[in-house]
């Protein structure tokens, strides 16, 4: 049996699940809508009527004594030879030729009414005239086939056989299709459900210690950016930064917690101070933790440049609202054709200085691992007490790669549900064989189910118990 985890109950989330869901909507509809087409066309193809035509007969022994027991008692055996009667091939044949049949595809049955002396023979074909028909023929060739019969018996009509109006199995097609349509949409659910739970991404912080084998520096939970529908239009808020008066206290605490490790690391090594912080996959918010740490720094007086080494998509000045006349795009400093002092851009309300780029380059990777890099990032670190580089995605480009060999710590940032884990697991072990020393990984944007009690908000989050696992049979 092998070691490797099919699945670990801890990494399973609620959230992840629902949203999972809620996007596949549509597809849960379309198929629910298959399920009922397709049964209510199955039903319509295959539906054959049925309809049934009986009489009713008294029978009595010619030499009735009058009593009631003797003839139900008699009935009975009469019944008995009745049915052998209608089963064997001499009657069916009478019946095929005085009908002009080829084939004789009918349902014939002869019964005794409970407690009575009373015959009912039932026929049930396709076609209504024709069962009404077999009736007939049956107690017609009856006096001629009575030798396999008895000749003490007596039939008196008491229900004519009459033509049926309607069939006895009506086709009702709606309600079977309805049933198939939720069945077919609830398997649709129950497989998108188990997709999402067997997806190898992070979805809870417990993951990321147990299947990523790593520390986690952190975990920042969702925050919205615009938090009404007029804002949503005209998408006011372009970065979420903690010197913004709308983001939540828990928002700005999870980047303070970060802030404080990151400090810890520095004080045990004070020589060392250039953190740089990635993702694997764009879209991961990488960018913002940067903005966000070095804010939470330099609320604590400290000095801090950031280094935008994204230069393919460049994003601090955008997050900051800088126009672009304003910045000096930091590759003019690696192609010599500028000083440090014209690059940095200080952002003095803020109190963080930055070096980025005000247009996406090509071909960065040159610049990156130039000489000019190392010595930029050298003087930095003589420059200020914290110097915070932002690359682009590890599994995009190696740029990334390339710094690692020229700072002192690292963070990866995985944001919830994003990333694979085998990828993610390729970009720690990059980290582990750099120069940098792995602080460990910053769990983005964490959704969870949460109770609102008394105007405090607590996250519904995973049971802290022992984590169960399934193992595959390999």
């Amino acid at each position: 049996m092998s070691n490797r985890k099919l699945i670990n109950i801890r990494n399973i989330n609620v959230y992840s699940i629902a949203r999972d869901l809620l996007r596949s909507l549509w597809i849960i509809v379309l198929m629910g809508c298959i399920g009922v087409m397709g049964m209510y066309t199955y039903i319509k193809s295959s539906y054959v009527p049925q309809y049934t035509s009986s009489a009713v007969y008294v029978v009595t022994p010619k030499q009735s004594t009058g009593y009631v027991y003797t003839n139900k008692r008699f009935s009975e055996s009469v019944i008995t030879v009745f049915q052998n009667l209608l089963n064997a091939d001499i009657m069916k044949n009478r019946i095929k030729e005085e009908l002009h049949m080829e084939t004789l595809d009918a349902q014939m049955s002869v019964d005794l009414i409970t407690e009575t002396n009373l015959m009912r023979i039932t026929v049930t074909t396709n076609d209504p005239i024709e069962s009404f028909q077999i009736v007939g023929s049956i107690m017609n060739n009856y006096d001629e086939l009575s030798e396999y019969l008895t000749s003490d018996a007596v039939f008196d009509m008491l229900k004519a056989p009459v033509v049926a109006s309607y069939p006895d199995n009506v086709l009702t097609p709606q309600n079977k299709s309805i049933q198939a349509g939720i069945i077919c949409a609830l398997v649709t659910v129950f497989l998108i459900a188990l997709s999402s739970i067997f997806r190898k991404t992070i979805k809870t912080e417990s993951a990321v210690e147990e299947q990523l084998k790593t520390t986690l520096l952190g975990t920042i939970y969702h925050e919205r950016k615009n938090r009404t529908f007029k804002s949503k239009l005209a998408q006011k808020v372009k970065a979420l930064l903690i010197t913004s008066p709308i983001v939540s206290s828990r928002f700005i605490e999870s980047i303070n917690n970060i802030r404080i490790k990151m400090e810890y690391e520095h004080e045990r090594r004070p020589e060392k101070n250039v953190y740089l912080i990635t993702s694997v996959y764009e879209n991961e918010g990488k960018s913002t933790v940067v903005l966000n740490v070095a804010l939470s720094l330099a609320k604590e007086g400290k000095k801090v440049i950031v280094i935008d080494a994204d230069m393919r998509k460049p994003a601090m000045y955008k997050m900051l609202d800088i126009p672009k006349n304003n910045i000096v795009d930091f590759i003019n400093l690696l192609q010599g054709r500028c000083g440090l002092d014209e690059v940095i851009y200080k952002e003095e309300k803020l109190g963080i200085d930055l070096i980025m780029s005000n247009k996406g380059h090509t071909s960065t990777h040159e610049f990156i691992k130039s000489g000019a890099m190392r010595e930029l990032i050298k003087k930095c670190r003589t420059m200020a007490d914290y110097v915070i580089l932002d690359t682009p995605p590890m599994a995009m480009v190696s740029d990334a790669e390339v710094l690692l060999d020229r700072v002192d710590f690292a963070a990866l940032v995985v944001r919830q549900d994003v990333s694979y884990e085998r990828d993610i697991t390729n970009s720690i072990n990059i980290i582990n064989d750099s120069n940098a020393k792995m602080l460990g990984c910053i769990l983005n944007d964490y959704k969870v189910f949460r109770i609102h009690v008394k105007k405090d908000v607590y996250a519904y989050e995973q049971a802290e118990g022992k984590a169960v696992e399934i193992y595959d049979n390999e």
